[in-house]
């Protein structure tokens, strides 16, 4: 059975990063934001998930790997998108 290459590892801990952001995430958002919230509290969990499935899908299936990578990419987009929406960004 193949392994997962070190530098895909480690592209996968790089995209996984944005998830130590998440105390700033949480408080940059406004207050009377309810689905925003929702939403930024299912991200570290579905940042975390979604790199664990992308390791452990790259030795069968490269390709779900890197689409996972990409949704990862602009979902962290999104949610930092969505804190600085009240901001003018």
């Amino acid at each position: 059975m193949k392994k997962t290459p070190l530098w895909m590892t480690l592209l996968i801990i790089v995209f996984c990063l944005p998830v130590f952001s998440y105390p700033w995430l949480i408080a940059s958002l406004p207050a009377d934001a309810g689905s925003a919230h929702t939403l930024a509290g299912i991200y570290p969990f579905y940042m975390l998930l979604s790199g664990w499935l992308a390791w452990k899908a790259y030795p069968q299936r490269s390709y779900l790997s890197w689409i996972l990578l990409v949704v990862m990419a602009l979902s962290t987009l999104a949610v930092f998108m969505l804190t600085n929406l009240d901001q003018g960004i």
